[in-house]
């Protein structure tokens, strides 16, 4: 069995795989509630691959966490190419390692242009294409903006005139709470549709949107009315799956 953990900015998610990579055990808590000791489930796995972006403090809560279990502990790193996938990034160990993972996770199962989504505290587009070997990606390039909250979040502290209120999507918002939803809303869309146009014309086909993250059923649904929702597929536990190819790759 093989443990694999996704610590974001503000959500760890961890899921458990058997040896032929099914899913058996599977959380998620907010990393200020991360507990003092490790679930049951963990205790039958070999081994660990951890994807940490949310620093040195929550890395050594999870080494504290894991030190009883006595198992090896892969901390993930994004490389010049993995897994059959090529990283473009000008200093590719600079790339996040869940943005690293899900790429990865993403030409797994799909063998096929993406862009590749994450929705959480930050908002991540990244280009997966179709690489001069045959049978292998590249990571293109991607974005980083900030999240459907933190967008909103910004403008209520930074702004004297604008409160934090309740709001919906509307076509035409007439009160400030909708406004800010739609407007923060309507900034992830057109980011994520910016993304695959180029990516389409790059691969000339169509290409899949494969969504991730907290907010991402929110940004599937705003997406409906762009032409492209047939193409957008949500996958919750993606950075685990490529977690889970690193780490066997590794191994």
């Amino acid at each position: 069995m093989i443990l694999a953990i996704d610590a974001g900015n503000s959500r760890l998610k961890w899921g458990v795989f058997d040896d032929v990579g099914e899913l058996k055990a599977h959380g998620v808590c907010m990393n200020a509630e991360l507990a003092n000791e490790a679930p049951i489930a963990w205790c039958a796995c070999k081994r660990v691959v951890i994807s940490n972006v949310a620093g040195e403090v929550i890395a050594e809560k999870l080494s504290v966490l894991l030190r009883p279990l006595e198992i090896p502990i892969h901390w993930a790193t994004a490389s010049v190419q993995a897994c059959g996938v090529k990283n473009s990034y000008t200093q590719p160990q600079q790339l996040g390692t869940d943005r690293w993972a899900a790429l990865i996770a993403a030409w797994r199962h799909y063998h096929a242009p993406c862009v590749v989504v994450n929705a959480g505290t930050a908002l991540t587009v990244d280009a997966l294409g179709v690489g001069e070997i045959a049978g292998h990606g590249i990571f293109l390039g991607g974005l980083i903006v900030p999240g459907f909250n933190l967008m909103r979040m910004s403008l209520t502290h930074d702004t004297a005139g604008i409160k934090a209120l309740p709001g919906s999507s509307q076509n035409f918002p007439t009160n400030t709470g909708n406004a800010l939803y739609t407007g923060a809303l309507s900034a992830m869309v057109g980011v994520v549709e910016s993304m695959l146009i180029k990516l389409q014309q790059r691969e000339a086909q169509s290409v899949r949107c494969v969504a991730s993250g907290g907010d991402a059923t929110l940004l599937a649904e705003a997406l409906k009315g762009s032409g492209i929702a047939n193409n957008v597929m949500i996958a919750d536990n993606l950075v685990l799956q490529g977690l889970l190819e690193l780490e066997r790759e590794f191994a």
